[in-house]
C-alpha cells in the first residue's frame, strides 16, 4: 500500500512538534521522529476450529509505520570508540490483509479478503554508536517492551479473526545518522521486529466464536527521521 496523505502530514506535524518539545528538555537528552514502510510477514494462525486443528495462514501488503522516542547517551557506558545510547520509543504500524488460505477448506485461496493488523508498542531501546570521525555514524541495537495488537481480518463468507492482544515483544535494529549540526542528525534505520503469540477469537458470519488462534507476528521496516539533540 501507499502512505496517505494524513499519514505523512501526521508525521510531519508530530516530528515537528517534537522539535518545539525537545527545547525544553535537560541537556544529553534528544528526540527522535521517524516514517516508514513496514512489512509484516505471513502469518499461520492455529488453533483448535470446529473441533479440530486448523490454520489460517495469512499474508499481508506493505504498510506504513510511526515512531518516536525519547533518549540520552549514557557517558558511564561509552567510550572514544562507542556511544551506548538509551530510548524509550512509541511505534504505530498498520497492514492491510491481502490473502487468506483455511486449511479447513483445502489449498485453494480464500476470497473476499479485506481488514488489516495494527500495532501499537512501547519498546525500552539499548543502541550502540560506532563513533566516526566524519558526519556519518553507524549503530546497531535492540529493544524489549510490549505491543498491543489489533486484528480485524474478513474472508469467505465474513468469517472474522477480530480481536486484541497484548504480548512481549523485542526488536533488533541497524541504522545511519547523518549530522546536519551538533543539533540535528537525519536517521536511517532498519529493524526487525516480533510480538510473541499474539491470539484471536475466530468468529463465524453469524458472530458465533469457533475458536482461538495464535501465531507469532513478525514485522520488518525501513525507517528515516530526524534526531534532535539537547
Amino acid at each position: 500500500m501507499t502512505f496517505s496523505k494524513l499519514s505523512i502530514s501526521t508525521a510531519a506535524l508530530l516530528i515537528s512538534g517534537s522539535a518545539l518539545a525537545a527545547q525544553s528538555l535537560p541537556e544529553g537528552f534528544y528526540l527522535q521522529g521517524q516514517i516508514g514502510l513496514s512489512q509484516l510477514q505471513g502469518a499461520d494462525f492455529s488453533g483448535q476450529i470446529g473441533g479440530g486443528s486448523q490454520s489460517v495462514a495469512t499474508d499481508f501488503d506493505d504498510g506504513y509505520g510511526l515512531r518516536f522516542a525519547l533518549g540520552k547517551e549514557v557517558v558511564a557506558w561509552s567510550n572514544s570508540n562507542i556511544g551506548t545510547r538509551i530510548e524509550l520509543e512509541f511505534a504505530y504500524q498498520n497492514n492491510d490483509a491481502d490473502a487468506v488460505n483455511f486449511s479447513g477448506n483445502g489449498p485453494a485461496p480464500e476470497g473476499n479478503v479485506s481488514g488489516d493488523v495494527s500495532s501499537a508498542s512501547l519498546f525500552a531501546n539499548v543502541l550502540f554508536d560506532f563513533k566516526q570521525s566524519g558526519k556519518f555514524t553507524p549503530f546497531a541495537g535492540f529493544g524489549l517492551g510490549l505491543t498491543r495488537s489489533d486484528l480485524d481480518v474478513v474472508y469467505g463468507p465474513g468469517v472474522v479473526i477480530r480481536g486484541d492482544d497484548t504480548n512481549f515483544a523485542a526488536q533488533a535494529i541497524v541504522g545511519v545518522s547523518y549530522a546536519v549540526n551538533e543539533q540535528t542528525s537525519l536517521v536511517f534505520d532498519a529493524r526487525y521486529a516480533r510480538a510473541f503469540d499474539v491470539a484471536s477469537p475466530r468468529l463465524a458470519p453469524s458472530g458465533a466464536l469457533t475458536g482461538v488462534v495464535e501465531d507469532d507476528l513478525d514485522s520488518f521496516s525501513i525507517n528515516a527521521g530526524l534526531r534532535f539533540r539537547f
